[in-house]
């Protein structure tokens, strides 16, 4: 066996049908961290247990800075970078359309085993969106 079909064999075995979107937003991910000073800051803790925080920053009706933290799989590293990089500068209502579909299509494609790491991020970013909006109507 050549070194090179060796190759091809373990990056599918490690990756299996991942998209370069998907392993560029799962080992360079955009957005980490936690945004000093947030207007809202939650987390939220899947079925499968891995966990995604999502703090953000609203000015002007739009999402100016938008910061999270992962503990978890690289899917649900992938999933909470796209998030992300689809809701800054959106404004609330636009960022209201990011679902799990939206997901998995900015990372063109989700394997089987990581397709429930698009509905925790969508999940972790509109209970942050419901926050910001309780937050802007006074409530607790």
């Amino acid at each position: 066996m050549s070194d090179e079909r060796t190759g091809a064999e373990v990056w599918k075995r490690l990756f299996g049908d991942c998209s370069d979107a998907f392993l560029d937003h799962a080992y360079e991910p955009r957005n980490v961290g936690e945004v000093e000073n947030a207007d809202v800051s939650i987390s939220y803790t899947g079925p499968c247990g891995d966990t995604i925080q999502v703090s953000l920053i609203e000015r002007n009706g739009r999402i100016d800075e938008i910061r999270f933290l992962a503990d978890g799989c690289e899917g649900t590293v992938a999933c909470g970078s796209a998030m992300s990089v689809l809701a800054m500068g959106k404004t609330l209502e636009e960022a209201a359309g990011i679902t799990a579909s939206a997901i998995k299509v900015f990372l063109n494609g989700l394997s089987k085993e990581h397709e429930h790491c698009a509905a925790l991020a969508a999940t972790a970013f509109h209970k942050a969106l419901a926050g910001l909006i309780r937050k802007r109507r006074g409530e607790k």
